[in-house]
């Protein structure tokens, strides 16, 4: 009888320890993406109508984002996510508005192209994209969509 008694309480046991998850699983890690963005020479990807067409990229949040930049431009650019929710002004001044910036690339020559990785923001939403070139933003601009 006591044996038939700790078998019935380890059948219990073992299943109190299933149905509670008993060991821990890691959480699933957003899938990293990347991005390629043509700069041209006053705007993002194939169509100069980024003020009110902007492209968009879709990465995952708190992924790891490669990007690849092709200045086809004949002047240099840059790619600079803008912080969520940021006051833009309506020229944009890469000294005086640099605290406006959550993450940029350097500056890339006309003809040449760049990868870099990066962590995508953790925060879901969409955040405004620029080359702050002095006299490029507003007409150069796109969307770094976070899911």
């Amino acid at each position: 009888m006591k044996l038939k008694y700790l078998a019935v309480l380890a059948i219990f046991a073992a299943l109190f320890f299933v149905a509670c998850g008993g060991g821990e699983e890691e959480p699933a890690q957003p899938q990293s993406v990347t991005i390629e963005v043509t700069q041209n020479d006053n705007y993002f990807g194939a169509t100069p109508d980024n003020a009110t067409n902007p492209p968009k990229w879709n990465v995952n949040a708190g992924g790891q984002v490669s990007i690849e930049l092709t200045n086809n431009g004949t002047t240099e650019h840059n790619w600079a996510v803008i912080k969520m929710d940021a006051d833009m002004p309506d020229s944009f001044d890469s000294e005086a508005n640099a605290d406006l910036i959550l993450k940029e690339t350097g500056l890339i020559s006309a003809g040449d192209s760049f990868r870099e990785s990066f962590f995508a923001p953790s925060e879901p939403g969409e955040y405004l994209v620029i080359c702050t070139v002095a006299g490029h933003y507003p007409s150069m601009q796109g969307r770094l969509v976070v899911n």
